[in-house]
């Protein structure tokens, strides 16, 4: 259960919701993904409400309920002059049910380096790193903000079947964070659709399936009053929307041509 309220620019509030085993927060960028993970994490203070974990709260001047969460933040704080093995060594310490072996297997599978120097590390390894930081000590929950940023299409079909793997025994949860939703839409339970820091919608798959639609079209005028639409942007002539019913949507825009 969480209720983070956080006052920034791009998050104001993030309503009471009870998230399923695999839920995938999605959102165009600047919707408030990043910042209510920030929150979840301990990053940045809420401004108000909490966030519980096995229905105790969590507090940002302790450190133990972290050993039961795996995180892929936007940015992955290393040791620069450190080698990827130091680095993963170091931290290994830091939770009792890490594995080396595993750790040496997801950077085996994702041709990820361990004795190069992070600081010589491209954005794509320095990601890989994340995951096998987050993957490494079988977390209870998985918290993924944009964890395919950087990564080469092989890489990120490997990424995608290794943590096909990792939930399959249903001992794990994921909430990630994407506005591509596609890279995940298979394997998620849940969408929750973020704008502006707000949750626009929190429903099953099976029904979003049955209706959402994204919908881009050109447009010398901008069309008003389109029924349905969850969220739009674009630069004109064009334009690009998300509607919770895209058969309605479509034949308002087309009523408007």
């Amino acid at each position: 259960m969480l209720n983070p309220l956080a006052r920034y620019p791009e998050v104001q509030q993030a309503s009471g919701r009870s998230m399923l085993p695999i839920t995938l927060i999605g959102g165009f960028l600047g919707a408030g993904k990043t910042t209510l993970f920030r929150c979840l994490m301990g990053i940045v203070r809420a401004d108000a409400g909490n966030v519980l974990l096995d229905g105790r709260p969590t507090s940002c001047s302790e450190a133990a309920w972290k050993q039961q969460i795996g995180y892929v933040g936007d940015y992955a704080p290393f040791f620069e002059n450190w080698t990827a093995a130091r680095n993963l060594k170091t931290l290994s310490r830091f939770y009792p049910s890490w594995s080396a072996k595993l750790a040496n297997e997801l950077a085996a599978r994702l041709n990820l380096n361990l004795t190069q120097k992070v600081k010589r590390y491209s954005t794509g390894n320095r990601t890989k790193l994340a995951i096998v930081a987050a993957l490494s000590h079988r977390a209870r929950l998985l918290l993924l903000d944009e964890p395919s940023n950087g990564l080469d299409p092989v890489a990120r079909d490997s990424f995608m079947e290794i943590l096909h793997e990792q939930l399959e025994s249903g001992e794990t949860a994921l909430m990630y964070a994407t506005h591509h939703i596609s890279e995940i839409e298979n394997l998620a339970d849940r969408l929750v659709f973020l704008s502006d820091g707000h949750i626009l919608r929190d429903e099953l798959k099976e029904d979003l399936s049955q209706s959402w639609r994204r919908i881009t079209f050109r447009s010398e005028s901008v069309p008003t009053d389109i029924p349905h639409v969850v969220t739009q942007r674009g630069e004109h002539p064009y334009s690009e929307l998300i509607s919770d019913n895209g058969e309605a949507t479509i034949a308002s825009l087309q009523q408007q041509r």
